[in-house]
């Protein structure tokens, strides 16, 4: 059976970065790439990032969703969890769904029974499943006992577009200091592994500069400024931009608050951050877990962050490794690198779909 993919659509509550990167990729290959959301267009969320998309619908009810996509003429339809129920509700659609699973709801923390049972659904019967590490597709595959069904991996990978043409000239070369950026969002939630507050401060005490940005405004990010002449909250910026600016700094932050009770995640995650770093040229400090320790062992591009260390000596050190600026066109990690993959992968879940059909 030979098939051609023509047209995808998109569905997800709020589209996030790495469905407009996804969509971008396949949209570059010829394929019409639609999108229905939920709650906030895609232009709110993304100011001035150009949207692959030809068509945007927008629709709340799930039975209109369902109706959606069951009369539509789309070749598949690709869901993007958390939550996992529109996943869970289209895997009986009459149309081949791909289950895109960003975040694994039952690592990163408790919860409901009725949650349980939709991330059951989608990934166990999902026409195919995408995982965006190794380490959660092996989990997934182990616990919801995925087989007989197309399964794959895709990263976080930025765009080739996204890659800066020219670096700005570092802080550090002014000021003779060390300057670090943190790209995300911050909580001093105490149970939150966005919680790095006492990492931040640690740094700012060996006299390290750290720059955050974060994707909206909060009256904490600028009380946690006022807490050191090292530490500054430079305000958001949309992702393009964002990569290029943070090419004046020495050395991105990928460091978590982790806990027992979040490690599991945490261990199987691989940010978006760290390939924005990445982009713009950074080495990179990690916090110690799983997925940093094995990505470092591919690619000597940074260290593990130790705590308990002298920490203006660890930063001093990474902010020495060099990365060629070329480093993810070189070994092939950007989004457009895995199209052929891709288109190959979707193909093979529409195939798979309609023979299951059959039988």
């Amino acid at each position: 059976m030979n098939v051609r993919i023509n047209s995808v659509l998109f569905i997800q509550v709020i589209p996030d970065i790495r469905t407009n990167k996804i969509a971008n990729v396949l949209s570059q290959a010829g394929i019409q790439t639609d999108l229905l959301y939920l709650k906030t267009h895609p232009a709110e969320v993304y100011c001035g990032y150009a949207l692959p998309y030809s068509r945007i619908f927008k629709l709340r009810m799930i039975k209109e969703i369902v109706e959606f996509v069951d009369q539509s003429s789309y070749d598949l339809v690709i869901s993007c969890n958390e939550p996992d129920i529109i996943s869970a509700v289209l895997a009986c659609s009459t149309k081949p769904v791909i289950h895109d699973c960003h975040d694994m709801m039952s690592l990163r923390g408790d919860i409901t029974n009725d949650q349980a049972i939709l991330e059951f659904i989608a990934n166990k019967y999902a026409s195919a499943n995408i995982y965006v590490t190794d380490l959660i597709k092996e989990i997934a595959v182990q616990r919801f006992g995925l087989s007989n069904k197309p399964v794959t991996v895709l990263d976080n990978y930025v765009l080739r577009e996204q890659l800066p043409q020219q670096y700005l000239p570092k802080l550090s070369q002014t000021d003779g200091e060390i300057h670090c950026v943190y790209e995300g969002g911050l909580t001093n939630r105490s149970d939150h592994h966005r919680n790095i507050e006492p990492v931040l401060l640690a740094l700012a005490q060996e006299k390290v500069h750290v720059h955050y940005y974060t994707p909206f405004q909060s009256s904490y990010y600028s009380m946690l400024e006022q807490k050191s002449p090292y530490l500054h909250w430079e305000g958001t910026r949309e992702p393009n931009e964002l990569i290029y600016e943070m090419t004046r700094y020495d050395v991105g932050l990928t460091v978590l608050h982790v806990t027992e009770r979040n490690k599991p995640f945490l261990d199987s995650t691989f940010p978006n951050k760290a390939w924005d770093y990445l982009a713009a040229g950074l080495p990179i400090l990690f916090s110690d877990l799983t997925s940093f320790q094995q990505f470092l062992k591919s690619y000597a591009v940074g260290r593990i962050l130790d705590l308990s260390g002298h920490l203006f000596e660890q930063v001093r050190a990474a902010s020495l490794i060099p990365i060629n600026p070329g480093f993810l066109n070189d070994y092939r990690l950007t989004m457009e690198d895995q199209s052929d993959r891709l288109v190959e992968f979707l193909e093979e879940a529409v195939i798979s779909f309609y023979k299951r059909s059959r039988e």
